[in-house]
């Protein structure tokens, strides 16, 4: 048998035709698939932490007469949000005033903690008087599922890899 007939034989066998489509086919499929599952975790989390923040808000507005402290809305917030790891670690408070006269709003994008302990910027925490128009701003570090997925390479990410997800909320200090 001729070096020919073997490659013309070779050529011309069937066999395996379908494992060959499957090999080139299937990390496609697999990719869409993990892309699709990430995204629906990362939605997932920020609906949960929007969610968390409207109940805790909802029970600061509607509970008249009560003092609470940063750690006491923090950890409302956590016990809400589910799907949120380490929630208590990762999650930034910044609760001021507005100003009524200017409504000036402090920048969105500054508000974030690292995993240091240093906040950027330096944020505060005001409870606020009665009738006053207040902003609650949280801000939660998420590692991503899967860093190599097509979706988790588009998003943005501080230093360490993680993922910034944050709410902001304003509603009135009712009173007594």
């Amino acid at each position: 048998m001729t070096i020919r007939n073997l490659i013309h034989r070779f050529l011309a066998d069937e066999d395996a035709t379908a494992t060959v489509e499957f090999v080139i086919v299937f990390p496609v499929l697999l990719m869409v698939f993990i892309s699709a599952f990430e995204t629906a975790m990362i939605l997932t989390r920020q609906v949960m932490l929007e969610r968390a923040v409207d109940s805790t808000v909802r029970y600061l507005r509607l509970t008249s007469g009560i003092s609470v402290t940063h750690d006491q809305i923090r950890q409302n917030i956590c016990d809400n949000a589910l799907l949120l790891p380490n929630c208590v670690e990762t999650l930034l408070l910044d609760v001021r005033v507005v100003n009524r006269n200017t409504y000036q709003l402090p920048d969105s994008d500054t508000l974030c903690v690292d995993l240091g302990g240093t906040v950027t910027p330096a944020n505060s925490f005001h409870p606020g008087a009665q009738n006053d128009l207040m902003l609650l701003r949280a801000c939660a570090l998420v590692e991503r599922i899967l860093p190599t997925s097509g979706y988790g390479l588009k998003l943005t990410q501080d230093d360490q890899g993680f993922m910034h997800m944050m709410v902001s909320t304003i509603f009135v200090n009712e009173p007594d």
